[in-house]
Protein backbone atom coordinates (compact mmCIF):
# COMPACT_ATOMS: atom_id res chain seq x y z
CA UNK A 1 0.00 0.00 0.00
CA UNK A 2 2.84 2.39 0.85
CA UNK A 3 4.57 1.57 -2.42
CA UNK A 4 1.39 2.34 -4.35
CA UNK A 5 0.98 5.66 -2.57
CA UNK A 6 4.65 6.51 -3.11
CA UNK A 7 4.40 5.71 -6.82
CA UNK A 8 1.20 7.74 -7.19
CA UNK A 9 2.73 10.76 -5.45
CA UNK A 10 5.92 10.50 -7.47
CA UNK A 11 4.01 10.13 -10.72
CA UNK A 12 1.92 13.22 -9.93
CA UNK A 13 5.05 15.24 -9.19
CA UNK A 14 6.72 14.14 -12.43
CA UNK A 15 3.64 15.04 -14.48
CA UNK A 16 3.50 18.48 -12.84
CA UNK A 17 7.19 19.04 -13.51
CA UNK A 18 6.77 17.89 -17.09
CA UNK A 19 3.98 20.35 -17.79
CA UNK A 20 6.02 23.11 -16.15
CA UNK A 21 8.89 22.27 -18.49
CA UNK A 22 6.53 22.41 -21.46
CA UNK A 23 5.33 25.87 -20.49
CA UNK A 24 8.85 27.10 -19.79
CA UNK A 25 10.10 25.89 -23.15
CA UNK A 26 7.60 28.17 -24.92
CA UNK A 27 7.38 31.08 -22.50
CA UNK A 28 11.12 31.64 -22.30
CA UNK A 29 11.64 31.90 -26.06
CA UNK A 30 12.14 35.29 -27.70
CA UNK A 31 9.68 36.44 -30.35
CA UNK A 32 11.83 37.41 -33.35
CA UNK A 33 10.00 39.69 -35.79
CA UNK A 34 11.26 40.44 -39.29
CA UNK A 35 9.67 43.60 -40.67
CA UNK A 36 9.84 46.46 -43.17
CA UNK A 37 8.45 49.99 -43.36
CA UNK A 38 7.72 52.73 -45.86
CA UNK A 39 6.93 56.37 -45.17
CA UNK A 40 5.71 59.50 -46.92
CA UNK A 41 5.52 63.20 -46.05
CA UNK A 42 2.72 65.06 -47.82
CA UNK A 43 2.86 68.59 -49.22
CA UNK A 44 -0.22 70.02 -47.49
CA UNK A 45 0.65 72.90 -45.18
CA UNK A 46 4.21 73.31 -46.51
CA UNK A 47 5.32 76.92 -47.10
CA UNK A 48 8.60 76.93 -49.02
CA UNK A 49 10.69 74.18 -50.54
CA UNK A 50 9.93 70.74 -49.02
CA UNK A 51 13.06 69.64 -47.16
CA UNK A 52 11.81 66.83 -44.94
CA UNK A 53 11.58 63.24 -46.20
CA UNK A 54 11.37 59.78 -44.66
CA UNK A 55 13.91 56.97 -45.06
CA UNK A 56 12.19 53.58 -44.89
CA UNK A 57 13.38 50.25 -43.50
CA UNK A 58 13.74 47.70 -46.30
CA UNK A 59 14.29 44.70 -44.06
CA UNK A 60 15.26 44.33 -40.41
CA UNK A 61 14.58 42.19 -37.33
CA UNK A 62 14.08 42.74 -33.61
CA UNK A 63 13.25 40.69 -30.53
CA UNK A 64 9.85 41.77 -29.20
CA UNK A 65 9.26 43.75 -27.07
CA UNK A 66 12.58 45.56 -27.70
CA UNK A 67 12.51 49.05 -29.20
CA UNK A 68 13.11 49.14 -32.95
CA UNK A 69 13.40 51.70 -35.74
CA UNK A 70 10.48 52.62 -37.97
CA UNK A 71 12.90 54.59 -40.15
CA UNK A 72 14.42 58.08 -40.17
CA UNK A 73 13.08 61.55 -40.81
CA UNK A 74 15.67 63.43 -42.86
CA UNK A 75 15.98 67.22 -42.86
CA UNK A 76 17.85 68.68 -45.85
CA UNK A 77 19.69 72.00 -45.58
CA UNK A 78 18.50 75.25 -47.14
CA UNK A 79 20.64 77.96 -48.70
CA UNK A 80 21.40 81.10 -46.69
CA UNK A 81 18.56 82.34 -44.53
CA UNK A 82 15.76 80.78 -46.58
CA UNK A 83 13.18 78.82 -44.61
CA UNK A 84 10.41 76.26 -44.95
CA UNK A 85 7.46 76.04 -42.59
CA UNK A 86 5.33 72.96 -41.90
CA UNK A 87 1.78 73.69 -40.73
CA UNK A 88 0.19 70.44 -39.53
CA UNK A 89 1.61 68.63 -42.55
CA UNK A 90 0.44 65.00 -42.64
CA UNK A 91 2.87 62.10 -42.75
CA UNK A 92 2.33 58.34 -42.63
CA UNK A 93 4.49 55.29 -41.93
CA UNK A 94 3.41 51.85 -43.10
CA UNK A 95 4.59 48.91 -40.97
CA UNK A 96 4.65 45.34 -42.33
CA UNK A 97 5.46 42.11 -40.46
CA UNK A 98 7.24 39.74 -42.86
CA UNK A 99 8.07 36.80 -40.58
CA UNK A 100 7.63 35.76 -36.94
CA UNK A 101 10.17 33.32 -35.48
CA UNK A 102 11.37 32.44 -38.98
CA UNK A 103 7.97 31.69 -40.53
CA UNK A 104 5.39 33.69 -42.46
CA UNK A 105 2.52 34.37 -40.03
CA UNK A 106 -1.05 33.39 -40.83
CA UNK A 107 -3.19 35.35 -40.34
CA UNK A 108 -1.13 38.47 -40.94
CA UNK A 109 -3.12 41.62 -40.24
CA UNK A 110 -0.36 43.94 -41.45
CA UNK A 111 0.45 46.28 -43.09
CA UNK A 112 -0.82 48.91 -40.70
CA UNK A 113 -0.52 52.67 -41.20
CA UNK A 114 0.80 55.02 -38.49
CA UNK A 115 -0.24 58.64 -39.03
CA UNK A 116 0.90 61.98 -37.69
CA UNK A 117 1.71 65.64 -38.42
CA UNK A 118 4.77 67.87 -38.83
CA UNK A 119 4.83 71.36 -37.32
CA UNK A 120 7.61 73.93 -37.21
CA UNK A 121 10.18 75.70 -39.34
CA UNK A 122 13.50 74.78 -40.95
CA UNK A 123 15.85 77.73 -41.54
CA UNK A 124 19.11 77.55 -43.46
CA UNK A 125 21.20 74.44 -42.83
CA UNK A 126 21.51 74.72 -39.05
CA UNK A 127 18.09 75.45 -37.58
CA UNK A 128 15.01 73.29 -37.13
CA UNK A 129 12.24 73.36 -34.56
CA UNK A 130 10.03 70.96 -36.47
CA UNK A 131 8.35 68.22 -34.46
CA UNK A 132 6.70 65.00 -35.64
CA UNK A 133 3.59 64.20 -33.59
CA UNK A 134 2.15 60.69 -33.92
CA UNK A 135 -1.55 59.94 -33.63
CA UNK A 136 -1.90 56.91 -31.31
CA UNK A 137 -5.57 56.53 -32.30
CA UNK A 138 -4.44 55.69 -35.84
CA UNK A 139 -2.54 52.58 -34.74
CA UNK A 140 -4.74 49.46 -34.66
CA UNK A 141 -4.03 46.28 -32.77
CA UNK A 142 -3.25 43.39 -35.09
CA UNK A 143 -2.66 39.65 -35.23
CA UNK A 144 0.30 37.82 -36.72
CA UNK A 145 -0.09 34.05 -36.49
CA UNK A 146 -0.52 33.03 -32.85
CA UNK A 147 0.28 36.53 -31.53
CA UNK A 148 -1.91 39.50 -30.68
CA UNK A 149 0.20 42.64 -31.19
CA UNK A 150 0.14 46.21 -29.94
CA UNK A 151 2.49 48.77 -31.50
CA UNK A 152 3.47 51.88 -29.55
CA UNK A 153 5.49 54.79 -30.93
CA UNK A 154 8.15 56.08 -28.54
CA UNK A 155 9.16 59.75 -28.12
CA UNK A 156 6.14 61.61 -29.49
CA UNK A 157 6.37 64.46 -30.32
CA UNK A 158 9.75 63.83 -31.91
CA UNK A 159 12.09 66.79 -32.51
CA UNK A 160 13.74 66.68 -35.96
CA UNK A 161 17.39 67.73 -36.02
CA UNK A 162 18.73 70.19 -38.64
CA UNK A 163 21.06 69.34 -41.49
CA UNK A 164 24.10 70.64 -39.59
CA UNK A 165 23.50 67.94 -36.94
CA UNK A 166 23.29 65.13 -39.49
CA UNK A 167 19.68 65.73 -40.48
CA UNK A 168 18.54 62.24 -39.44
CA UNK A 169 16.12 61.54 -36.59
CA UNK A 170 15.02 57.97 -35.90
CA UNK A 171 11.38 57.22 -35.16
CA UNK A 172 11.34 54.40 -32.60
CA UNK A 173 8.53 52.03 -31.71
CA UNK A 174 7.84 48.94 -29.64
CA UNK A 175 5.68 45.90 -30.39
CA UNK A 176 4.24 43.87 -27.53
CA UNK A 177 3.42 40.39 -28.91
CA UNK A 178 1.12 38.30 -26.70
CA UNK A 179 0.56 34.58 -27.48
CA UNK A 180 -3.12 33.80 -28.05
CA UNK A 181 -2.71 30.03 -27.48
CA UNK A 182 -0.56 27.80 -25.27
CA UNK A 183 2.94 27.25 -26.68
CA UNK A 184 3.70 23.90 -28.30
CA UNK A 185 6.41 22.06 -26.34
CA UNK A 186 9.74 21.47 -28.03
CA UNK A 187 10.40 17.87 -29.20
CA UNK A 188 13.38 17.49 -26.85
CA UNK A 189 11.26 18.51 -23.87
CA UNK A 190 8.53 16.03 -24.82
CA UNK A 191 11.06 13.22 -25.28
CA UNK A 192 12.66 13.89 -21.91
CA UNK A 193 9.27 13.95 -20.20
CA UNK A 194 8.16 10.62 -21.76
CA UNK A 195 11.51 8.93 -21.08
CA UNK A 196 11.29 9.92 -17.40
CA UNK A 197 7.78 8.50 -17.12
CA UNK A 198 8.81 5.24 -18.81
CA UNK A 199 11.80 4.86 -16.50
CA UNK A 200 9.71 5.40 -13.39
CA UNK A 201 7.13 2.90 -14.62
CA UNK A 202 9.82 0.27 -15.15
CA UNK A 203 11.25 0.92 -11.71
CA UNK A 204 7.82 0.51 -10.12
CA UNK A 205 7.28 -2.84 -11.88
CA UNK A 206 10.65 -4.16 -10.80
CA UNK A 207 10.01 -3.20 -7.18
CA UNK A 208 6.59 -4.79 -7.28
CA UNK A 209 8.15 -8.07 -8.49
CA UNK A 210 6.46 -7.96 -11.89
CA UNK A 211 8.31 -8.61 -15.16
CA UNK A 212 9.14 -5.66 -17.33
Amino acid sequence: MRMTRGWTGLRTSVIALGFAAWAASGAGADTIINYSTSGTVESDGVVGDPVISFNSIKKASFNAPSAFSLGDFQVAGLQGDSSTTYNHTPFSITYLTNMVNGAEPSPNETPIVIKGFLDGTVKGDNQSNVTASFDPASIPKFRTGLFANELKVLDSPLSLVPSSSGGLTTAQAQVVATPTTSPIPEPTTVALFLTTLAGLGLRHRLRAGRPA
